[in-house]
This record gives C-alpha cells, structure tokens and sequence, in this order.
C-alpha cells in the first residue's frame, strides 16, 4: 500500500506542471544582426565596418538593431569604452537616441565628446518624448545631460556640457504656491517631488558647484540650508534632502582646506557678498563666517584654518596663551578682572588711548564683561541673604542699598540687549536661545522694580505680613524676584563654552532640553486623562476638612486627593516621586469596587509614567548626549565660535553698568547718524575689488578639483570595469592583428604590404560569416593560404627563446624582434630586406605543397615566417602535417561551422592512426 501510494505522489509530481512561455515576446535577431553585434561587442572594427557598407547596399542588416537586453550597437560600443567603432557608428549615422546619457552614466569621456560634436542627418526624425519614455528609454524625461552628469559628480564631463552651453531648471521656493508647482504636483506628484529632487541632487554636486558657480562659498551655503528647509517638507524624502544638505556643508569644508595661507583665509572670510560698496573699517569683520554662522555650516566654521585664525585674533596681545601654565593664566585672568573699572572709565574719557584699544581686545573684553557679571551674581547672593535688615511689616519698603547697586546692572543689561537686538535685528536676535533667556530675566527684574514702586506708592502703612493679601504688590516682587535670581545664575552657564571640557557637557544639556519639551507634551496628555477619570470617579467622596481642618495632598495627613480637576493634576504629579500614598483611594463609604476601580487606575498610571514614559525619556537623553560626544569636536567649536563672534563686534566694548554712561564716542556715533538720516550727508565709499578674491577663489577650485580627482583615483583601485576594459583592449588588438595580418596578402595571393602603412580596405579582416550570400565585400583569397594562430605562434616563440639554435639564429631575427616588429605595426617579412639567396630551396620547404603557389614565384604568399616569428628554413623543415597542424589551427581561429568540424576530425584520425 504504502509503495502504491509513493507511486502516485511521485508520479503527480510529474503530472501537474505550470507551461512557460514568453508573454512579451521581442522580434529575433537574424543571424547577420548577430554577427553584427557580437563583432561590435568583441571589438572587430573591420568586421563592423564591412557590415555597415554591405548594410548601405544590401540592406540585408538592420544597423539600429536591439539585442535582447534592449542595447544597440553604439551603446554596446559605449559599454565597453571602444572609441573607435563609436566614431564609425556615427560616421554611419546610427540613430543616437539616449546614447548621450548612456555614455554620461558611464562616464566614458571620449564617448561624450564624440556624440557632443556629432552633428545628426537633417531629415532624422525624432521620437515623441512620450514614446521615448515609455518605450525605449532607460531615463525619465526630466534627466538632461548635465542633470544625470551632475549626478555622477565627473568633472570632464560637466565642463564639456557646460562650454555647450546647457542650463539647469531653477527650482521653486520650498513652499511655492505658484500655478505651475500646483498644477504639476495635482497631475503626477510623484513626478513633480522627483523631478525637484534630481534638479537639487545635480545642483549640490560638488564639481558643478566647483564649476560653475562665482561664489562656491555662499551658493553652498544657501543651498544647504534650502535643502535643510525643504526636508521639512518632503517628509518623504527627508533622508536624501539631508544627505545632500551635508554634502554641500562638506564641499564648503573641503574647498576652506586648500587655502595656503594667512592671506587666503583673511580675504575669504572677510568678503562680502553686498551689492553696495563697502566701508573702510568693514573690511576686516569676518562677514563670511558670520554668513556661515547663520546657515549653521558647522563643518565649515570648526574647519582648522578657520578655527586658527579666530585662535590668533582672540589671544591678540597674548600670543603665547595657550603655552603657558594654568596657575599664570589664572592668576592674569584675575587681574585684568578686577581692574576691569580703571580700563572701562580710561575708555570712556579716551577710546583712542593705550588702555581704550586694550579693553577692546576680545579676549580682554571677555574678562571684563565675565567679571562684571560675576560681580552681579555676587550683589545678587547679597541681597537674598537680607545683609541689610528692613522692617518685615511694612507694606511698601524702600530700596535697600544693595538693591540701589543692583540697579545699574539690571539697567546696563537691558540696554546691551536694546543694542543687541538693532545691530542684528529681530529675527536673528530670537534664534539664540541664550537671548531669549536675557529677554525672560530682564523682563522679571522690571517686572520687580515695577512692582516695588507700586508697593512704596499704594501701600506706606506697616501691617503684620500675615494679614496681607495673597497678591499684595510686595509679596508678588518677591516671588518674581526669586524667580529672576535662578535665571541669572543658569545664565552663567553659556560661559561654559569657552571650555573645552565644561562646553560639550554645556551643548548636551542644550539638547536634552528640548527633549523634555518632547516628552512633557506625550506626558501632560497621560496626565490630563487619567486626571479626568479619577476625577470623575472621587467627585462625590469629596469632604469638608481633613484631619485637624487641613485639606488636600500637602496636609500631614493626606486627604481628598482627587476632590477636584487642580488636586487631581497635583496628586498625580508628585506621585511620580513617590510622595503620595495608596490609602488616597480610599473613601469613608463601604464602596470597595469603587476603591478597586480607583486603585486600579492609579497603578495603571503609575505603570505608564514610571516605567514607560520616564524610560523612555531616560533613553532620549541618552540618545542627545550620545549625538553631541560623536560629534563634539565640531559642536564645541562651533559654539565656542559664536560665543568669541559676539566679542569680535565694534559695539558692546564697556560692560555693565558702565555701558550706560553716554561716551565721546557713543556722541560721535549719534552725531553721525543724524547727518546720515536726516541731513542726507554720506562721506566718500570705497568700492571692493574683486579680482584679489577671483583669483583666491579660482585657485582653491583648482586645488579642490585636482585633490578631488586624485582622491578618486586612489580610493578606486581594481574593479570589474577595469578588467572588463583590459578584455576588451586585448580582443580589439587581437582582431587589429588579425587584420593586419590579412591585409598583406593580395586578391591574388600576391603583394605585401608596406610597413607601417593602413591595411587595405579590400583586406580579409572580417570575421563575419554571411550563410547564404556567397558575396563578400572582401576578395577570396586561396583557400591554401597559411592563418595563424596567436597560441601556437606565442608557444613557438617561447620555445624558441628558451632553446636557440645556431641555425636559427643565423637564418632569422630573434623572437623579440619579431614580436617588436609586430607590436609596432610592422608586418614586412623578415626575409623582404635580405638577399634573395636566403630563401629556402630544399625539398622541405613550403613550396613543396602542390595546392599552394610557390615560395619563388614573385613575392611570397602570405605565410608564417612573414612575421618574423619563424625563419624561413624553420618553417622549410616544417613537414607537411606541420603546415596542415598550422592550417587548421589558423581555420579554427577565423571560421566555424564545416571547417572546423573537418580539422576537428582530422586531428582525430591522426590520433587513432598514432
């Protein structure tokens, strides 16, 4: 039973079959088409010729002809890199198509050139781009030649388009909403978000920038940040707009590499790019790194030449800083801080002096505002401790002294702030997270001094503290008061920046920040349900007073938890620290699924914001810190940047409080404002000029583009396109040999050709086999006549280099001669420029063979020691199996079919009868 039942499996196995068969059938190639393209693929320039002239009058071969992997000649000619039979194809006029972008992704050069400079038949017809989309080409119609070129990133390539004169579609703005972006987008928005990005992918190519663009710096810039903007957007294609957003950062990095010198650098990051001329003092603010700054090209600003030039002007008058030991540092810093008044009031009565030019000095301004903020800190920690002691009961207390020495502080940040915000306007004063923090403490110190006012003016009685109101303008000023001391203090940690140890713990804590805005958002939508529902189900358990009239969760015993919304939210929260207990879902009524259900909730929540929610927020902040120490090198110096940029301005010298006393200077400036504004009075411009930063601009592009070629050339090595181009290589010089090998011989048997000369167009270099067309462009030659084959010739001249003969050596050139006589094109017979007598005459000889001309009769037939490979009287000892060996070798190696099956059975004769 069970053998029947293997029977029957094993044989349905066989029965249920699925039939194939080709559903998107392609019209087959005759067998000349074949030939025809497998002799492009090999290589055979006479082959391919002589099919395109018999295809001119026979018409017997379609030149356009696709095989099945949908290539025509000229794009398998572009595959394998063959130049010369590209340029024959073109001589033909064979359609072209979208060979152009085929050589492009390539990156065959030569292949680009040809096609660029092939000039098309005026009366070929051009495909519909529709048909050509969806039928025959590999690329979609928004791929131009310098789009696809650009996408390869090849140099030689772009700049051959571009002295052609091409141009790239401008893109819209990222959130444009013009009629053609709509429209597009309705229609194929698909299409539309593609076609936008290949445009931005060849713009961020970093040879075309190189190329093309006057300003690579800031095209880079811009384009960076579009780019950044507008994976915001295409949230689809956010990763590839990022990608390409860096790479431009890092071209602009790269290209900041190649300046040499001190010079270079000053020059590219002081240059404007304003269309106005330029002032005489403006010429030395980095208005480049600035640019840099605002686009956020971190890799560009913490660039080393960058970051040693900023080195250099922010240790002016101290070049050996960074050489000396901590202690002295110390101790300097410590000095220069505490004399910070003398050099601010020397300043003010003289700005020009010794001392006004020595506080300007960034670094020195940097001592002297951090001391000054210190000193704040310090009247700060004054007042808190009550060092002056005032009467608690008065409801509006006058100004204590401390109070008064806070005050020119306060007003002396207020208005460095006021300056701030002018110079640099309001969008870029609310980008910097520091700013906003100023703008949040002084507004709590006005709001304080405000308040106090009102205090001394409505309230001048005294009256026991307890029996004020909760918002008596006093108790108010007090609370804002504190409030405004905690951000002073956390103020002092952007100062941190100038460390390199204390500066990247500073960034992390930046970025761990707006992680816990992330997660008080999922964590206030958690607590506002579930305060909702435990709300609503101890709304009607609420009692009056607890235990000893106190009620609430603040009472010594907890009572009514989750009487109302505000106790909900509060219980709730500080459960999360473990500060509220279990017995707050109790109730006095013997309602125990009530309390079960309350319970039940409760655990829930605490379950979801313990393990889940804070987990998850423990992993965030994880994940920031992580980000920051990958990349802190580059995040440190880019902030510690922006920290010494704000002491490189003009303005801003004198810190608090002295800034606010109006100087000789701040009178000249206003002086020169109302002549600027009002009187319309403007003193002499100088305009910039632009060929010193041309010419630093056009040798970093050279310098750029030769590291980039070299760095391509040495990361590439050994792929499997250079042996594709090495096999390629050796099979066209095989058939060249070949043919010049034929193209000695004469139609009849006679004449040789000249050394060095072109062979004939008449040759028998052809390989095709043309069944059932007895007409050849190329004349018969005699069926006898000698071919060689490139193994046993090779095989022959290593054995005779390796066992010399003084026969041989005697009678015929050495095998290295030959072989440099044939790699050198020259196909002369060794014996032509001898004497007559040294032609063989023995009975051995070649001239033995009845079925061939002889030897003697005029000038040779074309034979093996033609070449100097064998000498005469070698090839005149060969017996007649020899040559027939010879014969037959040379028949397998140009033809197949009969031929070769009758050598084949030959040699197998030979073998039995041995």
């Amino acid at each position: 039973m069970s053998q029947l039942y293997y029977r029957r499996t094993d044989t349905s196995s066989y029965r249920d079959r699925i039939p194939l068969r080709i559903v998107r059938a392609e019209s087959e190639l005759s067998g000349l088409e074949r030939n025809y393209l497998g002799a492009v693929e090999k290589g055979d320039y006479a082959s391919v010729k002589q099919a395109l002239e018999e295809a001119e009058i026979y018409f017997r071969i379609n030149i356009n002809c696709i095989d099945p992997l949908g290539r025509t000649a000229l794009l398998i000619a572009i595959e394998n890199e063959n130049l010369e039979i590209i340029e024959l194809l073109l001589t033909y006029n064979v359609y072209v198509g979208d060979a152009l972008l085929h050589a492009i992704r390539k990156e065959v050069v030569g292949a680009v050139e040809l096609l660029l400079n092939h000039k098309k038949p005026r009366g070929e017809k051009q495909v519909p781009p529709i048909l050509l989309e969806k039928q025959f080409s590999d690329f979609t119609p928004d791929i131009t030649p310098i789009i696809l070129a650009a996408h390869t990133n090849n140099y030689e390539i772009i700049k051959l388009l571009v002295q052609k004169g091409v141009s790239v579609p401008q893109p819209h703005e990222v959130r444009c909403n013009c009629m053609e972006c709509v429209s597009s987008s309705d229609v194929d928005s698909l299409r539309h978000s593609r076609s936008r990005l290949n445009i931005y992918k060849a713009l961020a190519s970093p040879s075309l920038l190189a190329l093309s663009s006057e300003d690579p710096f800031l095209t880079a810039f811009q384009l960076s940040w579009e780019l950044q903007e507008l994976s915001k957007v295409e949230n689809e294609f956010m990763s590839e707009y990022e990608e390409l957003s860096q790479q431009c950062k890092q071209f602009a990095k790269d290209l900041l590499d190649q300046t040499r010198s001190s010079r270079e650098l000053e020059l590219i990051l002081n240059y404007r790019d304003d269309i106005n001329p330029l002032l005489d003092e403006n010429t030395n603010d980095l208005a480049r790194l600035k640019l840099a700054i605002k686009y956020r090209q971190k890799e560009f600003v913490a660039q080393p030449n960058c970051q040693q030039l900023l080195a250099s002007r922010w240790y002016d008058e101290f070049p050996g800083w960074r050489r000396r030991h901590w202690a002295g540092k110390f101790l300097t810093c410590v000095f220069i801080g505490l004399l910070f008044p003398l050099f601010s009031l020397c300043y003010l009565v003289s700005p020009k002096s010794r001392y006004g030019h020595f506080i300007r000095k960034p670094f020195i301004k940097f001592i002297c505002h951090t001391t000054s903020y210190l000193t704040f800190l310090f009247l700060l920690l004054l007042a808190s401790q009550h060092i002056v002691s005032t009467d608690p009961n008065r409801q509006g207390p006058t100004p204590t002294v401390v109070e008064w020495m806070i005050l020119p502080w306060v007003l002396g940040f207020i208005w460095t702030e006021i300056k701030q915000m002018w110079d640099g306007g309001l969008q870029d004063y609310i980008h910097d997270w520091w700013n906003l923090m100023d703008f949040v403490m002084n507004s709590l110190y006005l709001a304080t001094i405000s308040l106090k006012i009102v205090a001394y003016v409505k309230y001048s009685g005294f009256r026991a503290r307890n029996e004020w109101q909760m918002w008596h303008p006093t108790l108010v000023a007090e609370a804002v008061f504190a409030i405004a001391n905690i951000f002073s203090s956390l103020r002092l940690i952007s100062l941190f920046t100038a460390n390199s140890h204390l500066g990247p713990l500073q960034i992390s804590l930046g970025r761990m920040l707006l992680d816990i805005l992330k997660f008080l958002f999922i964590y206030c939508l958690v607590l506002l349900a579930f305060a909702n529902g435990l709300n609503q189900l101890y709304f009607y358990y609420e009692t009056d007073k607890g235990q000893k009239g106190c009620k609430g969760i603040r009472c010594e015993t907890q009572n009514n938890a989750f009487s109302t919304l505000f106790e909900t939210l509060q219980s709730l929260f500080w459960s999360v620290f473990g500060l509220i207990s279990l017995y707050v879902t109790n109730v006095e009524a013997d309602h125990q699924f009530t309390e079960f259900i309350g319970a039940t909730m409760f655990g829930t929540y605490n379950v979801i914001s313990l393990v889940v929610l804070l987990n998850m927020l423990i992993a965030m902040m994880n994940n920031s810190y992580q980000h920051i120490a990958d990349h802190a090198d580059i995040e440190w110096k880019f902030a510690r940047t922006k920290l010494w940029m704000s002491y490189f301005e003009e303005g801003g010298t004198l810190p608090s409080p002295f800034n606010i006393i109006p100087s000789p200077k701040s009178i000249w400036y206003f002086i020169c404002w109302i002549r600027k504004h009002i009187f319309k009075i403007t003193r002499a411009k100088k305009t910039e000029t632009f060929g010193s930063i041309g010419e630093v601009l056009r040798n970093l592009v050279k310098r750029y583009v030769a590291a980039m070629i070299r760095d391509a050339k040495t990361e590439e090595g050994l792929t499997e396109e250079n042996f594709k181009e090495l096999k390629q290589d050796i099979s066209s010089f095989r058939y060249e040999v070949l043919g010049m090998m034929k193209g000695k011989v004469g139609p009849g048997g006679g004449g040789v050709a000249i050394a060095g000369s072109k062979p004939s167009e008449g040759a028998g270099a052809s390989s095709l086999v043309y069944p059932d067309h007895s007409f050849k462009y190329s004349p018969k030659f005699p069926s006898a006549t000698l071919k060689t084959n490139m193994f046993h010739v090779t095989t022959s001249m290593l054995q005779q280099r390796a066992a010399p003969t003084s026969t041989s050596s005697s009678t015929s050139p050495s095998t290295s001669q030959g072989l440099n006589r044939l790699v050198n094109g020259s196909v002369v017979p060794s014996w032509a420029s001898t004497d007559t007598s040294a032609i063989p005459t023995s009975s051995t000889s070649i001239s033995s063979h009845s079925s061939t001309p002889s030897i003697k009769d005029g000038l040779a037939r074309k034979d093996i020691c033609d070449f100097g490979l064998y000498s005469v009287s070698e090839v005149g000892e060969m017996g007649e199996a020899d040559l027939e060996e010879l014969d037959c070798d040379g028949e397998k190696e140009e033809q197949g079919g009969a031929r070769e099956r009758m050598c084949t059975e030959k040699e197998e004769n030979e073998e039995r009868g041995e």
